[in-house]
């Protein structure tokens, strides 16, 4: 067989000792193949500025060219590697599998900087990969979560060897994912604290606190981590101070600026020209079903080739942040029964086939796939969110005791007659508590709507089966004592026996009232004049059956998801005072707040 020698170079940099003997057939097979055999090697990959990245690569044991996907991570390849089977599922299929700690975490060189470098550093490794001499010039991404994020924030440098993404459960912009309707995302201390400190402090060779990420989860999860949330200020809070210095420049930066730019992607839609494998669940993160959501509409509407926007698919199931396999079905206190589940590697590879090697109809996958609970079946859509869908309005009302009464406050199809207000103190020292929040899940909402400051709305028993699907919109009439609160929704399927279910993430529908405006500007409150707002951002997809009712629940703190507002209109980050709010929803005919559903007809 001709070989020949070949030194490779990149666009903006060039490979250094890059020399292989390359094939110059295409795959061969030679006698003593066979397709289960695979190749493990380590790999170091050389970026633009000298840094080296370390990886893992699964190979076939063949020879010839092949398709390559990149997984990107800062948890570290060795943990992935250790449970992932979807590496070696991938190179018995005939792909490369690139396995890649980010620049400064692990096997790799450089500072970690959470999302700082990570478009340059994405667009680098992909033309690594893209130019090595075992791949056929084809690239894909896949991952979730922070591995999710940095493939929309490698494809808006255009890497030219980029072929497919798979960002799962994820953002795709900086100020939904930092600060979601306006409030910090507290939970970001959970993700320093574990994730991150601990190889931060072994490349110090500082003894302070474990090296090991397993151990520090569990050390964190035996840990009083209230005292750390409740610190005032927060940008004075020590506990990140040595080795998360980005955590306290995010929260200096509240608005929604071009400062996020090394985080966003929204306006770079228009650029993409490779299809994207799309998934969330109802119960992820707040960001996940918003990004996906966005995302697919962008991909769909924006994106630069008919391959992007024909080929773009969305996965919306019950699953909550990166719980997802074939035998998951049960979630919280649901059970969603056996289609609950999925394979999503076998479902994904099945895509790569179709998007890398051309393989016709090999992928069963509708444009849209989402799981209606309460039904507990997949539908296959043609368009997110459905156009069928009718935007039905339920109008809250009540005598003026929906705080105190939580029977009095009532969802109906009818505008009440009599205006009528429900108030309740907000106290920012005593918020609700979501007891799910280190992984969102469904459960009985009682202990939150017991509180006085919460205020319940429900339908009478339903008639007949109503199916909700899309986004979940409350435009909401309020006022505060306050100059700035903060107003949550959440909807809930109640059952017969008063059980009463979230249909999403507590995370979900939340705006901080100094962003009612829009999140580029602070424009804070007038106490006690009534604001129009509107609420949304939040999707699901539920039949209420026969017999159940609709809820809604409004309160204004929703904790440790979100830093409870201070209630005194100062900039958050460096107030240390907390005071109490008297906050109302008002309804009736001159304040008519409601929650607007989308209903699928049946």
């Amino acid at each position: 067989m001709k070989q020949v020698m070949v030194r490779l170079t990149m666009r903006n940099f060039p490979i250094k000792c890059l020399l292989f003997l390359i094939p110059l057939t295409g795959i061969s097979t030679l006698k003593g193949q066979h397709s289960y055999n695979i190749v493990k090697e380590d790999v170091k990959i050389e970026l633009r500025d000298g840094i080296k990245l370390g990886s893992i690569l699964y190979r076939p044991d063949a020879t010839g060219q092949f398709p390559a996907l990149v997984y990107r991570t800062p948890y570290g390849i060795d943990d992935y590697d250790s449970y992932a089977e979807f590496p070696i599922k991938a190179a018995r299929q005939g792909y490369l599998v690139f396995l890649v700690d980010v620049r400064g975490r692990l096997r790799s060189e450089g500072d970690f900087e959470a999302y700082r470098n990570e478009k340059k550093d994405g667009y680098d490794v992909i033309e690594w990969v893209g130019a090595h001499p075992f791949c056929n010039g084809k690239v894909g991404t896949y991952g979730g979560s922070y591995p999710g994020i940095v493939q929309w924030l490698a494809m808006s440098q255009e890497p030219p060897h980029l072929a497919a993404a798979a960002p799962e459960m994820t953002p795709i912009g900086s100020h939904h994912f930092m600060y979601y309707g306006g409030a910090f995302s507290h939970l970001w201390i959970d993700w320093f604290v574990p994730s991150v400190l601990p190889d931060k402090r072994k490349r110090a060779l500082d003894h302070s606190g474990p090296w090991d990420d397993e151990l520090a989860s569990k050390l964190w999860e035996k840990t009083d981590r209230k005292p750390w949330y409740n610190y005032r200020p927060m940008v004075e809070m020590p506990l990140l101070k040595k080795y998360a210095p980005e955590y306290y420049e995010w929260l200096t930066h509240p608005d929604s600026s071009s400062w996020w730019n090394f985080l966003n992607v929204e306006q770079d839609f228009q650029k993409f020209k490779n299809p994207a494998f799309l998934l969330s669940g109802w119960y992820d993160a707040a960001y996940g079903p918003e990004g996906a959501s966005r995302a697919y509409s962008k991909m769909k509407s924006q994106a630069a080739s008919k391959d992007a926007r024909e080929m773009t698919r969305l996965i919306l199931g019950p699953w909550n942040h990166t719980s997802l396999n074939s035998r998951k079905t049960r979630f919280g206190e649901v059970d969603f029964g056996t289609n609950a589940g999925m394979d999503y590697d076998a479902a994904l590879l099945d895509w790569y086939d179709v998007v890398l090697k051309g393989v016709t109809g090999k992928s069963k996958l509708p444009e849209v796939s989402i799981f209606v609970m309460g039904e507990n079946k997949w539908r296959s859509e043609t368009e997110w969110p459905p156009g069928r869908a009718v935007a039905t309005s339920y109008y809250l009302g009540s005598t003026g005791q929906a705080a105190m009464n939580k029977n009095d406050g009532k969802l109906s199809g009818l505008v009440p007659i009599k205006d009528n207000k429900d108030a309740y103190v907000f106290d920012p020292k005593h918020p609700v508590w979501d007891k799910s929040y280190a992984k969102s899940y469904p459960y009985d909402q009682k202990n939150i709507e017991i509180r006085k400051d919460v205020v319940v709305y429900t339908s009478e028993p339903l008639n007949e089966p109503i199916e909700i699907t899309g986004e979940l919109v409350a435009e909401l009439f309020v006022s505060s004592s306050a100059r700035d609160t903060d107003f949550s929704f959440t909807l809930c399927d109640v059952y017969p026996d008063g059980t009463s279910i979230n249909l999403h993430g507590l995370d979900a529908g939340y705006l901080r009232m100094r962003y009612r405006t829009g999140l580029g500007r602070q424009e804070l409150m007038k106490p006690g004049d009534i604001y129009k707002i509107r609420i949304g951002q939040a999707y699901t997809s539920n039949l209420f059956k026969k017999g159940h009712r609709i809820r809604v629940y409004i309160t204004s703190s929703m904790t440790p998801h979100y830093d409870p507002n201070p209630n005194t209109g100062n900039q958050i980050a460096t107030e240390d005072k907390l005071i109490p709010a008297t906050n109302s929803i008002y309804s009736g005919q001159n304040t008519p707040s409601r929650i607007i559903l989308p209903i699928i007809p049946r």
